[in-house]
């Protein structure tokens, strides 16, 4: 039997909303991880990266009922009332509870007091994780089961499991095509029923995430946005996971119809497959293996007014970086976009979450399935 130690079974990067702060003069939230990893223990991290005051849970607690009929406090350093410095993330005490693989889990945080919340995170698709906000203390919030709606929570950023097993780690690094959950949500679907214990899958996504530049700082919205890709990276590797999966490069071809500062961060063709080349090199170099996806489909609004000649350019530049990364990247290239597409190269309909730019549930599957096998054998699942 192996030596036990803290493997990372869950991830949901926080993004960084200090330009729009939630302030709640009261919180209840609760969140749902689902686990693959066995163990006798599990703790949690809880971050703070992002406020500019330290930020106090009068209660966290655990339980894997989501009525919290049973329930487990939580502490830090040894106190119930759990306390994050700002600027920094903490680690809670262990809580010695027996994991089981394919468990579903809780955490309830409560706050008695009026704070604003930076670190937020959320999914749309909700089968695997999901999460409530409650404007009010001491209450018993209802988790809703949707595959539409944001479900958003603050500070919870990853779980850790003290295991005998170290399982494969696959981790997903994009834009919101990876933190909506469609796509990573549905394979961590396929691959936790087929190999359960055996392998977990992190979800480092950032909705607007873009390759080659900052989040742009014109708009309070789009300043949430997060770095550029590349330096999401050592986060990533710190797990050592055995593949990388990345999804990334539409915003740097949606963002400039919307923020003025992305106008004049206009990306060409050559420019963004050198940044695909450095980030697959740096993955590499971290002994991971990667794949990545084509850039899948987008239109802009839902007129022709809309489709300017920028729309257009960067549209033929969508459909030239696809064919270089299937020049060079045969062996490690997930054709994403094949699958959702028309003649036309535009989004299909049954697959168009409603905005033209976002895949839905439907299409999450049908990505998560086509590449389930390649996945599992990268890793050497059986």
């Amino acid at each position: 039997m192996d030596k036990m130690e803290w493997q990372t079974a869950w991830v949901h990067e926080c993004s960084d909303f200090s330009t729009l702060p939630f302030k709640m003069a009261e919180l209840t939230e609760m969140i749902q991880m689902t686990l693959n990893v066995s163990g006798n223990a599990v703790r949690f991290e809880l971050s703070n990266l992002y406020g500019d005051k330290d930020i106090v849970f009068d209660e966290v607690s655990f339980s894997t009922d989501e009525k919290f009929h049973v329930k487990h406090r939580v502490c830090f350093d040894g106190k119930k009332a759990v306390v994050i410095k700002k600027g920094t993330t903490i680690i809670t005490d262990s809580l010695d509870f027996v994991i089981q693989s394919g468990m579903k889990i809780f955490l309830k945080l409560v706050s008695n007091r009026s704070q604003k919340y930076m670190d937020f995170a959320n999914t749309y698709d909700t089968s695997m994780t999901n999460a409530v906000i409650v404007r009010k203390a001491n209450t018993s919030p209802s988790l809703r089961r949707t595959i539409d709606a944001r479900r958003g929570w603050f500070c919870l950023s990853k779980v850790e499991v003290l295991s005998d097993y170290q399982a494969k780690v696959i981790s997903i690094i994009g834009d919101s095509l990876v933190e909506m959950g469609y796509i990573s949500d549905s394979l961590m679907a396929l691959l936790y029923k087929q190999f359960p214990g055996k392998v977990v899958v992190l979800n480092y996504g950032i909705s607007g995430q873009r390759m080659l530049n900052d989040a742009p700082q014109d708009e309070p919205l789009f300043a949430t946005f997060g770095v550029k890709t590349r330096k999401t990276l050592p986060k990533v590797l710190q797990n050592k996971p055995s593949l990388v999966l990345m999804f990334a490069g539409l915003n740097d071809l949606i963002l400039p119809v919307f923020s003025k500062e992305a106008q004049k961060q206009l990306v060409k063709v050559q420019e963004l497959f050198t940044e695909v080349e450095h980030i697959c090199e740096q993955i590499k170099m971290g002994k991971s293996q990667f794949m990545l996806s084509t850039v899948t489909p987008f239109e802009i609004g839902h007129t022709r007014e809309i489709h300017t000649s920028m729309v257009e350019q960067n549209i033929r530049t969508r459909i030239k970086l696809n064919e270089l990364l299937q020049q060079k990247y045969k062996n490690e290239l997930l054709n994403t976009a094949e699958l959702v597409e028309d003649n036309s190269l535009r989004l299909l309909k049954q697959y168009d979450l409603g905005d033209h730019m976002h895949v839905n549930k439907a299409a999450g599957e049908i990505i998560a399935q086509s590449m389930f096998e390649k996945v599992a054998a990268a890793v050497a699942l059986d």
